[in-house]
């Protein structure tokens, strides 16, 4: 057969392009090393403010518990443990209540450093980038935020404890 003959036949062959050049393919679940870090951010203001619904509907809860156990204030007032179980209760509340106090303080403050400072939060911004730092939050607001997780848990945790032990003594 005649070259000629072969319809629509390429005789040119393509380059292929170098593997370096090619645009990398993602494999997994995310396109980027910066949506990877953008889900592990939402992750972790999800789970920090499941703890703290949590932790507030088991102070109600415990509160409840030790007056259905106690049977009254009397009962709670006579009994060591009921009366430790709802003071670590109050604590884990008003720890709840000061914690977020301070912490929108720090968080207006750094609002209104990010609007007055454009240069400086730009400069800042190009520094951090990349970086394992808490910008744009601050050391102290990384600290007061880790600080309230663990108190709010150790409270909650330690009432419930206290309840428990309260109701086998009884």
């Amino acid at each position: 057969m005649h070259p000629s003959a072969v319809p629509d036949r390429d005789t040119e062959m393509e380059t292929p392009v170098p593997q370096s050049l090619q645009e990398p393919k993602a494999a997994g679940l995310y396109k980027s090393p910066q949506e990877a870090l953008q889900k592990v951010s939402s992750e972790f203001e999800y789970w920090t403010g499941k703890l703290t619904e949590t932790s507030l509907q088991m102070c109600y809860a415990l509160i409840g518990a030790n007056w259905v156990v106690f049977g009254s204030v009397n009962g709670i007032l006579h009994s060591f443990y009921a009366k430790s179980s709802i003071i670590l209760v109050m604590l884990a509340l008003a720890s709840n209540v000061i914690g977020a106090w301070i912490l929108s303080g720090m968080l207006r403050k750094r609002i209104g450093y990010g609007e007055g400072h454009t240069e400086e939060w730009t400069q800042e911004f190009n520094a951090a980038s990349g970086k394992d730092v808490p910008w744009p939050f601050t050391d102290a607001i990384q600290d007061t935020g880790k600080w309230m997780r663990a108190i709010k848990a150790t409270f909650t945790l330690a009432s419930g404890l206290t309840l428990i032990i309260g109701a086998i003594m009884k």
